[in-house]
């Protein structure tokens, strides 16, 4: 390889770990669950918004979200992509679920306080097994 072939492989090296970072995103850790890719798009009306996030559980005893919650909404509930309601979210052992736009999401009723792109919206989730944990979702803008 000549000088300036190294010199190129190294430039395209360098490039490539300089990406720009994704958006923001939320991770919290409880009992033997991770939540990561927390986030909500910037509601379009007080009427209702909806949030995302994955769990990963990694014991070897399956858990379900019974309830979520968040003090800048009046209601929060678990939709699937039909928009039909969802009692629980259940996480198997070793699994994972996926709450992300156009499938199982999370609705957010009847805002308190409008969030704006950029700001953090608390939800609280509460698990049968592991306790509860508080996620501060990082508000985005449709497309980011």
């Amino acid at each position: 390889m000549t000088g300036l072939s190294r010199v190129a492989l190294a430039a395209l090296v360098l490039a490539g770990g300089c990406r720009k970072a994704g958006p923001p995103a939320a991770a919290a850790s409880v009992g033997d669950l991770r939540i990561d890719r927390g986030f909500a798009f910037e509601p379009i009306t007080a009427a209702s918004g909806a949030a995302y996030f994955r769990i990963h559980n990694n014991g070897s005893i399956p858990d379900t979200v019974l309830e979520a919650s968040s003090p800048a909404a009046l209601s929060a509930s678990f939709h699937g992509s039909s928009m039909a309601h969802l009692d629980v979210l259940a996480i198997p052992a070793g699994g994972e679920i996926e709450l992300k736009p156009g499938a199982t999401h999370l609705m957010l009723t009847s805002f308190t306080a409008l969030p704006k792109a950029g700001d953090s919206l608390s939800v609280t989730l509460k698990f049968a097994r592991a306790g509860s944990v508080t996620l501060q979702l990082p508000v985005r803008r449709y497309g980011q």
